[in-house]
């Protein structure tokens, strides 16, 4: 069988030896996604030896299943240390911050022999930190189908002010109860599938970095990305209804797209420059102490913006001549200033980044134009083999109830149109604004 043909259980203990000369394999131990699967909780722990745990969750998932998982600890004999993340003064909810995590940390119970997440991505981000840092057992029980990382082996966190993904370790036992996460309330199933919707950009932007820079690709991952995006899709009518078995489609969807990047040792098979956007809008709503909107629906919103740049890319046709006049024109001076004003605290990291990566090389610029003017063709067949088109996403998007536009989501055009264009400055990944660089283009 193929990757893509597995179910998230079927996975747990397979190694692959892969055409793309990659061996593939995830360290989970085990997954169940099923209704009542957090009563699997007590023997889960028993299989890790511990008598004490460490119980992390927000006021809200401790409400929806924390409090029942304390009691069936409790009921088999084994303690529990509880800590309930709070929101910050001013805001809705917790954030993934160094606050946050040191919260964890001074909370802690040095008596304690495991951890035990409850919750959604922030939850689960912070407490995959932790284990790692500490090699404890973790155990993870969320609360709502909202983003893709339930089963990945990084963490995506604010530090010193950017949005990060952090290389950690997969959570060693996954219970998703679909009775528990179906009755999440809407707004977070619609945050998982617009997390979803988002791997049409981020395979047809991992094939382009493939061509133009040589990253490794793998195939038989992005097929499985493919078939869980469409699964989403497919499913996103029903889910919303509340059925348990559409549902059920997008929690096993999410948490292969974890697997994913753990098989390609990297966040590329779920995120590209749609993810970007929600990443910046994460910052300046932490610059401006304000609460941003759900991480899975800025990249819904994200997406859609995405394909519509898309398609008006395919209407252009490289100029060589355009393209070296820009880069040599390329002001690197009023590029820094740009970056202080719009990260500000955190501007001196993503600038010393860039000259860590050199992103603006001009050899290695030149090295770049030549291949995608030599493949132009072949990046517009990726386009078109890989993308949906951006009306087709809105349709289904209205029909749901899932935002469209920045203003939805209380952005502004402005503000969209700022994060487009800082998209290539946090990480050094090839997606479409490095390529319109690349290219001398805006769109």
């Amino acid at each position: 069988m193929r990757i893509c043909e597995y179910t998230p259980a079927g996975l747990v203990g397979r190694t692959f030896e892969c055409s793309c000369r990659m061996t593939h394999r995830s360290t989970i131990k085990h997954i169940d996604v099923s209704d009542g699967a957090i009563y699997m909780l007590p023997s889960v722990v028993a299989e890790t030896g511990a008598k004490t745990v460490f119980v992390a969750a927000d006021e809200n998932t401790y409400k929806a299943a924390g409090e029942l998982a304390v009691k069936l600890l409790s009921d088999n004999g084994i303690k529990s240390v509880v800590c309930l993340l709070k929101a910050e003064e001013g805001f809705e909810r917790p954030e993934p911050t160094e606050a946050a995590l040191g919260n964890l940390v001074m909370t802690y119970d040095k008596s304690c022999e495991a951890i035990v997440g409850v919750g959604g991505g922030v939850v689960n981000d912070l407490c995959k930190l932790m284990s790692n840092l500490g090699h404890i057992p973790y155990i993870y029980v969320p609360t709502c189908p909202s983003m893709d990382g339930y089963t990945s082996d990084s963490a995506s966190v604010i530090y010193n002010g950017v949005k990060s993904s952090v290389k950690c370790k997969c959570p060693d036992y996954l219970l998703c109860d679909t009775d528990i996460i179906s009755k999440a309330p809407k707004k977070l199933l619609l945050s998982g599938i617009g997390d979803m919707c988002a791997k049409y950009i981020s395979i047809c932007e991992w094939r382009i970095s493939n061509l133009i820079t040589g990253e490794p690709y793998c195939e038989e991952i992005a097929e499985m990305m493919r078939t869980y995006a469409k699964a989403a899709a497919g499913n996103a009518e029903a889910a919303v209804r509340g059925d348990k078995k559409a549902v059920e489609a997008i929690i096993n969807g999410l948490c292969l797209v974890g697997m994913a990047m753990t098989y390609a040792r990297s966040s590329r098979p779920a995120s590209g420059v749609e993810h970007y956007y929600s990443h910046l809008w994460d910052m300046r709503c932490l610059e401006e102490h304000r609460q941003c909107e759900l991480h899975g629906i800025q990249v819904g919103v994200g997406t859609v913006l995405s394909l519509e740049k898309y398609e008006k890319l395919k209407k252009i046709k490289p100029d060589k001549n355009k393209a070296l006049e820009h880069i040599n024109s390329f002001d690197y001076a009023k590029w820094e200033r740009g970056v202080r004003e719009y990260f500000g605290h955190s501007a001196e990291q993503i600038i010393k980044t860039e000259q860590r990566e050199g992103k603006y090389d001009k050899d290695k610029h030149a090295g770049r134009l030549e291949i995608i003017l030599d493949n132009w063709d072949k990046i517009l067949q990726i386009i078109d083999e890989e993308l949906i088109p951006a009306e087709k996403l809105s349709d289904l998007f209205k029909k749901i109830g899932h935002p469209i536009t920045p203003a939805e989501i209380g952005e502004s055009d402005e503000s969209a149109a700022l994060a487009f264009s800082h998209t290539s400055d946090i990480r050094d990944k090839y997606i479409l604004s490095r390529l319109l660089f690349d290219i001398g283009e805006t769109v």
